[in-house]
């Protein structure tokens, strides 16, 4: 059994942040890790279709206490959200906007809880607001990423221009199924489609091979080396991101990323940040699970995706965290 009370705390900006907090009856059964999930964005702590809700609960039967909130200026919480496009709001997310509500979610539970120790969880601006927040506190001993993002989101980035091989060839197979369509012809021809991102999905250059890479390699320090002119610097990639898992890694936390089949995020993960840097981590592979769930799309809103993600987490938790 489970119970499921509401929590009220404080950021370092003296604004209360509104919470659920799923805490196992028995407490003899209870672990020494909480998870905690963190809002996918502009949305609040239930997920979208509950996603977080769900969880919860699926966590909470395991015995771990979970607690899901929202970060300050969304949902219940006090606070008001800047900026003018939602792109760029998405951008400052993964640039480590709600970090500190972070700080503020692990110290409530270490007052009332008495537990030290978190596996941060979240989908998209969830998953990389968890991944810099446990990057730079050694509370935090895992992650569960959901979709998470490698790429900068703002208002002003030509997405067509950074468009990977993988969705690439998608749309290219998408326009050739359509060869016969009479309305898709109708649209091209009424001036209101995205012509040179049809031009440059038709007739773009060929990846760099593995061969023609440049290497990218760990400093003495552990930092991560780019070599000047290396593709990475060239491309839209959040380079907290690497930073970032780079320092989870290497200090022997462990992640599961998990993407949609449906979802581009899975093709600029492989193609922006593994392909380059999956040197580094060769001799550290146990750190780092990475899964595809078939036929699901980004929210994970698909019962059986949904169901089989739940089994992996809870799976996944219960075998490295007591």
């Amino acid at each position: 059994m489970v119970d499921i009370v509401p929590v009220i705390m404080k950021n370092r900006d003296g604004l209360s942040l509104y919470g659920m907090m799923h805490i196992p009856k028995d407490s003899s059964l209870r672990k020494k890790t909480a998870v905690i999930l963190l809002s996918p964005g502009i949305k609040s702590h239930i997920g979208p279709h509950r996603l977080y809700v769900n969880m919860a609960a699926s966590y909470a039967k395991e015995g771990y206490v979970v607690l899901r909130f929202d970060f300050h200026g969304l949902g219940d919480s006090e606070g008001d959200v800047e900026g003018t496009f939602v792109a760029d709001i998405y951008g400052s997310i993964e640039q480590g906007r709600y970090v500190h509500d972070v700080d503020a979610a692990m110290a409530y539970l270490e007052k009332e809880q008495g537990i030290g120790r978190f596996v941060l969880g979240g989908l998209c601006g969830g998953a990389m607001t968890g991944l810099i927040a446990g990057s730079g506190d050694s509370r935090v001993v895992g992650l569960i990423g959901l979709g998470i993002p490698v790429t900068n989101a703002s208002n002003q980035v030509n997405q067509s221009k950074y468009m990977t091989e993988g969705q690439a060839a998608s749309l290219r197979t998408s326009y050739f199924e359509k060869i016969r369509d009479v309305s898709a012809w109708k649209r091209f021809f009424s001036f209101e489609s995205d012509y040179r991102a049809i031009w440059r999905i038709l007739f773009r250059k060929a990846p760099p091979s593995s061969t023609q890479r440049t290497a990218i390699s760990a400093a003495p320090d552990g930092s991560i080396k780019h070599p000047e002119g290396n593709s990475v610097n060239e491309s839209n990639v959040n380079m907290l991101f690497p930073q970032a898992f780079h320092k989870m890694v290497f200090s022997s936390r462990k992640l599961l990323l998990i993407f949609s089949e449906m979802d581009r995020l899975y093709w600029e993960f492989d193609e922006k940040f593994w392909q380059p840097y999956k040197q580094i981590y060769r001799n550290k592979l146990n750190f780092i699970d990475v899964r595809i769930l078939k036929n699901a799309n980004h929210i994970i809103s698909f019962p059986d995706s949904q169901k089989e993600m739940l089994g992996w987490t809870c799976d996944w938790l219960r075998g490295n965290y007591n």
